[in-house]
């Protein structure tokens, strides 16, 4: 008997990936959740940091790696993802008009954002 990849079949709402990414953090819901178009990236990635942590005998790096891949899925599912990057284009074409732009210390973004989530920061 070999294992099968598991996919998908029904598609589900931003909502509902939301609450499984919620319930369950493993690499294959983790994967489920991401848009068709990152499995392969995800893949690459997952293999990569299983043999660095085969090798070293240290699940650090798949940790790291689960945890970026759950924000993406995260992100992506509720249009986050796509947001930032409007933004950070919209910001990019004021900085070559050679215009101001306002700002907030990197430490408060990330600790707002790290309350959103549940996450406690060390800064």
């Amino acid at each position: 008997m070999t294992a099968e990849p598991h996919e998908l079949i029904s598609v589900r709402t931003p909502e509902q990936i939301v609450e499984s990414l919620k319930v369950d953090r493993s690499p294959r819901n983790i994967r489920a959740c991401l848009p068709p178009s990152d499995h392969d990236y995800f893949d690459r990635d997952y293999r990569r940091a299983m043999a660095k942590a085969t090798e070293e005998l240290d699940l650090t790096p798949v940790n790291a790696l689960l945890a970026h891949w759950w924000h993406m899925a995260r992100m992506k599912a509720t249009g986050e993802y796509e947001a930032v990057l409007e933004h950070g284009a919209r910001i990019q074409e004021q900085i070559e008009r050679g215009e101001y732009v306002p700002g907030r210390p990197l430490r408060e973004v990330l600790a707002e954002r790290a309350s959103e989530l549940g996450v406690e920061l060390n800064l």
